[in-house]
């Protein structure tokens, strides 16, 4: 979670929204969870002291002691409001000077599985609205935790392996995971290659970063996920031993500039 610093908007989920309540269906429900649990990122309204204000950089890892204000129903429910942009926000009538924080799926999950007393979150209350209860919630996060799962590769000993330059390059995938590297920051360079092994093909991507594994992993898996077709995507860091001596003859198709 960060201080706000610019504008935030989020239109293509804004327009699904407007078009839930104008013709709901199957379709349209998946298209806005997608854009929920893997896209977006919402304004939350917060009561912050000046202390707070002064030090931005604790309230990336200390939601807790955090003063979030809430919304509840009229049996006394109590959601979690969050907010597509600006324009929502002001419709609940708040002061021009409020403290905003910028959350995303995984934030408000975290918070509201944590506290028995919260029921749910709500986006837009005042607007075409969207609510998730904390059950609802809870199997989600389930379900984006497996499609996010890491693939790192396990070289098992004697396996035999070859590995290659792709015959045809997967374009659309590999500029899906630059953008992703230029995203993130940390990552120095990528190689890809094909990899056939006496099971499947599949790629091999070889990443020399910095920071969290699994985060960069996951992170790079969502990116490449649409583009994979019947291919799987295998991982592996560059301080591996079989990753290095693997890319020593191969040129890597990122290289960070920042």
């Amino acid at each position: 979670m960060i201080a706000v610093n610019k504008p935030l908007e989020n239109p293509k989920l804004k327009e699904l929204l407007k078009k839930m309540y104008e013709k709901d269906s199957p379709e349209l429900q998946n298209k806005i969870l997608e854009e929920i649990i893997m896209n977006a990122n919402f304004l939350s309204y917060v009561n912050l002291n000046e202390s707070e204000k002064e030090n931005n950089n604790n309230l990336l890892n200390d939601g807790k002691n955090i003063n979030f204000n809430m919304l509840s129903t009229d049996d006394n429910k109590i959601y979690f409001p969050a907010f597509t942009d600006l324009e929502e926000l002001a419709k609940w009538g708040m002061p021009s000077n409020m403290d905003t924080l910028i959350l995303n799926f995984d934030n408000y999950v975290e918070m509201i599985l944590e506290n028995q007393n919260i029921h749910g979150l709500v986006i837009n209350p005042f607007g075409d609205s969207y609510i998730l209860s904390r059950e609802w919630l809870k199997e989600l996060k389930t379900m984006k935790e497996e499609r996010l799962k890491v693939n790192e590769v396990r070289i098992e000993a004697n396996s035999k392996i070859l590995l290659s330059e792709p015959k045809i390059y997967p374009t659309m995938m590999m500029e899906a995971i630059k953008e992703c590297c230029d995203n993130l920051g940390n990552i120095n360079k990528a190689w890809l290659l094909e990899m056939l092994t006496e099971k499947e093909k599949s790629w091999l991507l070889i990443l020399d970063f910095e920071g969290d594994k699994n985060y960069v992993f996951s992170k790079i898996s969502q990116a490449a996920r649409n583009y994979l077709g019947n291919m799987y995507l295998d991982m592996l860091p560059y301080d591996d031993d079989f990753a290095r001596n693997s890319v020593t003859n191969h040129k890597a198709f990122y290289i960070k500039t920042k």
